[in-house]
């Protein structure tokens, strides 16, 4: 039986700033990113059986027509991991532009995507990064926590993807101001099967208000065919002071529980926040917000609600800061139900008024298992470290080992409930089993059965050979949630 995983994938260099929407399509739908920048993307594939897979991927164009099939001559091995960087020899025949790709195997399989604009040789220089989709985690409503149209200076885009292979089906959206009410209901049109189009916040044909007041808010897509589940992603972008862009994946249901893997209040420079959405559509959501040096803050959400709640400038709670600024938390509710998304930058407030390009968004992983699937973990590799971040959610102290596909092993001791085990590979770095330029895969593993979740964060910085000051302000930043085993 064929696994099939949906991501969608920007594929070669494309000047996307030069596309517009069709002009026989209504409602604003467009074939690309209107994220600025000139994109490559890499996907990634992590073999989490102990069987080797046999793997293939193929990708469609924006109507849903088969563009090219990729199949590997040899077998992904046991719990080992695959790249494909859509610039390689095997893609030359795949045009300059944006697809929908589906990732099939003969075993259970993650993917995950990384999309970057920094090797071009003139700006803007950003990346951005999220998990691919199993078709059975595909649903018939996906949820958007946040969405913007001119807010202090951001804005984004929603990709769909129809993971049918064999029906279309109809999108509608509808769109919620923070508080909950209803902007409105927009008919977004068809979707062909195994297509994906893109939704920009800022298409003056879906109406949507803007600015610092106005322009955030939380978004709903529903497929009419239930033969027709989706997937998708929301891209957020700022062109000032710097280019800076970020994406996540939208939730298909919320839960009672969720993990913030990794906060920062300027830890290094960086800081987050946190966006928590009531996704139930008549029960009122209350909770509590539980940080790791056991602060507490709770929060009362209104159906389709959402609040963000920065970790960095509190005035109301005390958070750890500086370098012990790096920590987790617990987001329980007890009505409603709930999703998030965590945000991180480094704004200039932190880094002595300089402007740093560096922004990322992650899902809070709402699953945690003794083991966690890492499918990219990277020291020094063409310039990019990874820092793979661990939570331990569970009541009991425990030791958290990364054993990396080369049979490697790097342990933390010691981390307590609601702990985090930040495993930074830097050339040198304490206790970095990695040589340098390795690309891997991993699986974390607490040492007594405690549950666990990660992020895991690539970026560059200066003591690698790869890092160019040439290209700062720049976002090298990327993140995505890892997956339980």
């Amino acid at each position: 039986m064929f696994k099939r995983i949906g991501t969608t994938a920007l594929a070669l260099a494309l000047l996307l700033s030069t596309l517009a929407f069709g002009s026989s399509r209504a409602f604003a739908q467009h074939t690309a990113t209107s994220a600025p920048g000139v994109w490559l993307s890499a996907i990634l594939v992590q073999n989490t059986t102990t069987s080797d897979a046999t793997v293939s991927i193929d990708f469609f164009d924006s109507t849903g027509v088969l563009k090219k099939t990729y199949a590997p001559t040899a077998a992904l091995g046991a719990g080992k991991s695959l790249t494909i960087v859509l610039n390689q020899t095997d893609f030359t025949t795949l045009a300059a532009g944006q697809y929908s790709a589906v990732v099939s195997s003969t075993q259970k399989v993650i993917a995950s995507v990384q999309t970057s604009s920094v090797s071009q040789a003139t700006g803007p220089w950003t990346a951005f990064a999220y998990e691919g989709v199993d078709s059975a985690s595909a649903a018939q409503k996906l949820f958007f926590p946040a969405n913007y149209n001119g807010y202090y200076s951001f804005f984004s885009e929603i990709v769909i993807q129809n993971t049918s292979s064999t029906d279309s089906t109809n999108l509608t959206v509808d769109f919620y101001t923070a508080s909950g009410t209803k902007i409105k209901t927009v008919d977004l049109g068809a979707l062909d099967k195994n297509s994906a189009k893109t939704w920009v916040m800022s298409d003056a044909l879906l109406g949507l208000p803007t600015g610092n007041t106005n322009g955030i808010f939380g978004a709903v897509v529903t497929s009419s065919a239930a033969t027709a589940p989706i997937a998708g992603i929301a891209n957020i972008w700022r062109t000032a002071p710097t280019n800076m862009t970020a994406s996540y994946n939208g939730a298909t249901a919320g839960t009672s529980s969720l993990y913030a893997p990794s906060l920062s209040n300027n830890y290094y420079g960086f800081g987050s926040a946190l966006t928590i959405q009531n996704v139930h559509q008549t029960i009122t959501a209350t909770g509590v917000i539980t940080y790791s040096n056991g602060v507490t803050e709770s929060f009362t959400l209104a159906p389709n609600a959402a609040a963000a709640f920065l970790q960095f400038k509190r005035t109301n709670i005390t958070l750890p800061t500086g370098t012990a600024g790096s920590f987790v938390a617990k987001v329980t509710a007890t009505a409603g139900s709930i999703i998030g998304v965590v945000s991180y930058s480094a704004p200039p407030e932190l880094n002595n008024n300089a402007t740093v390009g560096s922004f990322a968004s992650y899902n809070c992983p709402s699953v945690a298992s003794a083991n966690v699937n890492l499918p990219n973990v990277l020291n020094n590799y063409y310039g990019y470290f990874t820092n793979v971040s661990v939570q331990n959610t569970g009541t009991l102290t425990t030791s958290i080992t990364l054993t990396y596909d080369n049979n490697l092993t790097w342990t933390i001791a010691n981390v307590g409930p609601n702990g985090i085990a930040n495993f930074l590979h830097l050339p040198g770095f304490t206790g970095n089993p990695l040589a340098t330029g390795a690309s891997v895969s991993a699986v974390a593993a607490s040492s007594n059965s405690q549950p666990l979740v990660a992020v895991i964060q690539h970026n560059t910085e200066k003591s690698l050979a790869a890092y160019s000051a040439a290209k700062l302000p720049s976002d090298f930043l990327q993140v995505f949630t890892a997956t339980p085993k």
